[in-house]
C-alpha cells in the first residue's frame, strides 16, 4: 500500500494485545482498533475496528 504507516500497542499481555494501527493515504488516513489473542503460540486477530476521516 503507498501510505504512511504507525503501529502503537495499547495494551499487552502473555494472552492478548491491543493494537492501533493509521494508514495515512493521500486525501484520507483509516484507523484500526485491533484485538489479537495468543491462540497456542500464534497470534490471531479476534477484532477489528475501523474508521475513516
Amino acid at each position: 500500500m503507498n501510505c504512511k504507516t504507525n503501529t502503537t500497542i495499547l495494551d499487552d499481555s502473555n494472552d492478548y494485545m491491543v493494537a492501533k494501527v493509521t494508514l495515512q493515504f493521500e486525501g484520507f488516513t483509516k484507523t484500526d482498533l485491533n484485538t489479537l489473542v495468543n491462540d497456542g503460540g500464534n497470534w490471531k486477530v479476534s477484532q477489528s475496528i475501523n474508521s475513516y476521516k
